[in-house]
């Protein structure tokens, strides 16, 4: 069995996370930026907070990450400040550590910061290959959805 390990990304990485984002374009089809890794890292540590990641490691290598933004909720009647959404809006996991649960460890690590913060709900998309793991997880579809591009 392969040893996996999750955790918390910190400011201090902020230059994996770029690193890691920048893997994920490349495999998504995307080309290199000049400057891409600097740049992100310091958006990304600009809003940490806002913005919590996790990576997962075999060995010593990093395996993969998941990115993912915090809406907070604002008050409503009968629930008051209690609530919000986390919404991974990136998720990736390296091609040599596939079928390794590399992606289920960081589903799972991402879930349980969001019951420790007293969030709601965890939001994601997941496509026709993901889907199974997704579930595995916990999280079900829902037809409710959509979406409207403005490019």
């Amino acid at each position: 069995m392969t040893d996996v390990r999750t955790r918390p990304a910190g400011p201090d990485d902020a230059l994996v996370v770029a690193g890691l984002t920048l893997q994920c374009a490349l495999h998504r089809g995307g080309t290199p930026e000049p400057g891409f890794l600097d740049r992100f890292a310091r958006a990304w540590s600009a809003q940490v907070r806002s913005r919590p990641a996790w990576i997962a490691e075999v060995g010593d290598q990093h395996a993969g990450y998941l990115q993912a933004a915090v809406v907070p909720a604002l008050p409503w009647p009968g629930r008051g400040d209690a609530g919000g959404i986390l919404i991974i809006d990136t998720f990736f996991v390296r091609p040599t550590h596939r079928g390794m649960s590399v992606g289920e460890h960081l589903l799972q690590a991402s879930v349980g910061w969001s019951r420790s913060q007293g969030l709601a709900e965890v939001r994601m998309t997941a496509g026709k290959f993901t889907r199974p793991m997704v579930e595995r997880v916990g999280f079900v579809p829902h037809a409710a959805a959509h979406h409207l591009e403005l490019s």
